[in-house]
């Protein structure tokens, strides 16, 4: 047995990581002391082993197995915490360590290409020396599993012992108090990236509201006022800049996007200081939050689809406006995560991290460092779950990458506008909708695989369930229906650009106000609701 693992089905192509980091299969059998998930991120690739961990420190994988005369048994697997000599080879090729007991072998392995650590190459000969029935001096019982764990011992301290020794030697500063020393250039940015960036003693940290990866977003205060302080790692500067460089881009100011305040250095406490972006904070939290929390009426749940659609609309198009250019903008990652919720209860989009400046007929030059470089940037995207068919498929027109990505995010909008709807009363028999849940959560559940998402939206053509008690509902029977089924089209060209959904939106919000749609936003005839859509009569709705 080769411990063969699947990995084409568990882990295609589209899980696979940025090219300047690795990916690694992530496993520790039970019982195995210390572990290895804090030398790269965990990423959420289905709900059992094996998983999926992209590298923080090194482009190298590792594995450790069991051989027995029967049987080859992983014990761990993941990343290394830096690059050595043996992690150039592409395979996964076994070389033998311990002797846990006179009949099995610990072998180990590094490799350096994705998912190179899922299964190994080839076994050493059957009588070779390290393996199971070779010939040498008998081992005393007992000392082979003591020097096996010893050596397993060794290599998990020397595996973590060197980042702990990294991150100790880092030079740290704090906000508030005495001056800080300059931190060191960082590798990613080729310069030092804390030169231009002040530091803001009146800046305030308070609580952690969100973390992830390589940042934590934090509330605080500046100068008075509630901010969110967006903190970077010192190892994420190129992100940081490549967000810092959106938010400043200029005529980016609009009612439903997050506002930017400025840009700044620090951290809280003794924490090593990283960039920071402090941006506008908008305390009834995210969307998926809100939703979790609240039901919405019809003019609620109206006023968060159109100011949604108005932002996403806003960020697609190119301006002048007042003497500056506005490039158009695909977001990347429209999640109900990064929509947050302003006071008057309309939607703020957030999160700029992945987004991109896309080709304009007036693009003036300076954009050029934001623009991606080659198929693989291009094909990047955010949540696994709200990516379009196109980006699971690894289909994305790369002909016309500026207009594919803005289809890629009207896709999002649908489902986006999906989970608000889910949750207004009034289009729900007996005003009672059901508990929120995700797009997808209740086909796929809360931690859906890459695999799972593309048989249901790509190969079996699925979308969230529209029950028949929307669609009699507005004074256009289907025009709830055709509105998300126009946007989540499997076919990108097929669907509503963000303006025209705009328009539709604000037709079915204010019937009376409605006017005739250009040919371009046309309603079109989506097919029929699946059966098991739940069922009711239409109900009646309060006036905006």
């Amino acid at each position: 047995m080769l411990g063969t693992l699947g990995l084409c089905v568990l882990f295609p192509t589209s899980v696979r990581a940025l090219p300047s980091r690795r990916t690694c299969v992530f496993f520790e059998a039970p019982g195995v002391r210390g572990s290895t998930k804090t030398l790269g991120k965990l990423l959420d690739a289905g709900p059992g082993p094996p998983r999926v961990i992209r590298c923080l420190y090194s482009r190298c994988c590792f594995g450790i197995w069991n051989l027995t005369q029967d049987r080859a048994q992983a014990e761990m697997q993941g990343c290394r915490d830096s690059d050595e000599p043996d992690c150039e080879s592409p395979h996964c090729d076994l070389s033998p360590r311990a002797h846990p007991s006179p009949r099995s072998t610990l072998f180990t392995c590094s490799c350096g290409t994705d998912f190179c650590n899922a299964n190994y190459s080839h076994l050493p000969p059957p009588g070779s020396p390290g393996t199971p029935g070779s010939q040498g001096r008998p081992t005393v019982p007992g000392e082979s599993i003591w020097m096996a764990l010893v050596l397993l011992g060794l290599f998990l301290f020397l595996l973590l012992g060197s980042s702990i020794l990294a991150l100790l030697q880092r030079k740290s500063c704090r906000v508030q108090g005495g001056s800080a020393p300059e931190p060191e250039p960082e590798p990613e940015s080729g310069r030092d990236w804390s030169a231009e960036l002040p530091e803001l003693p009146e800046l305030c940290f308070s609580q952690v509201i969100w973390e992830g990866g390589h940042t934590v977003v934090w509330a605080g205060q500046l100068q008075g006022k509630l901010v969110a302080i967006k903190a970077f790692s010192r190892r994420a500067v190129a992100q940081f800049q490549a967000e810092r460089a959106l938010y400043e881009l200029p005529g980016l100011q609009h009612d439903h996007v997050v506002r930017f305040i400025t840009a700044s250095r620090g951290g809280p406490g003794p924490l090593p200081c990283g960039p920071l972006l402090v941006l506008e904070l908008h305390p009834k939290g995210s969307l998926c939050h809100y939703l979790t929390q609240h039901t919405s009426d019809w003019g609620s749940s109206m006023r968060m689809a159109l100011s949604l659609a108005q932002g996403l609309a806003f960020l697609h198009e190119e301006r002048w406006q007042d003497g500056q250019y506005k490039p158009p903008i695909a977001h990347r990652d429209l999640s109900s995560q990064n929509v947050l919720i302003r006071e008057d209860g309309s939607c703020a989009i957030g999160d700029l991290g992945l987004a991109l400046v896309l080709p304009g007929l007036s693009q003036p030059p300076t954009w050029a460092p934001t623009q991606p470089r080659g198929p693989a940037a291009i094909m990047e995207a955010g949540t696994q779950r709200y990516m379009a068919p196109e980006l699971l498929d690894k289909t994305l027109d790369l002909q016309d990458w500026g207009m594919a990505l803005r289809q890629a995010d009207v896709y999002s909008l649908a489902l986006l506008l999906w989970e608000i709807l889910s949750r207004c009363p009034d289009l729900w028999p007996d005003s009672r909708p059901p508990p929120f849940q995700l797009a997808y959560e209740a086909e796929l559940g809360s931690t859906p695989s890459t695999c799972e998402l593309w048989t249901l939206a790509v190969e079996e053509r699925r979308r969230p369930c529209v029950p028949p008690s929307w669609h009699g509902f507005t004074t256009d029977p289907g025009g709830l229906r055709e509105l998300l089924e126009d946007c989540w089209d499997a076919d990108p060209e097929a669907r509503l650009t963000a303006a025209c959904v705009q328009q539709r939106l604000a037709a079915l919000a204010y019937p009376q106000e409605a006017r005739p749609f250009p040919e371009s936003c046309a309603q079109g005839s989506p097919p029929l609701c699946p059966e098991d859509c739940l069922s009711g009569p239409p109900h009646g709705h309060p006036p905006l």
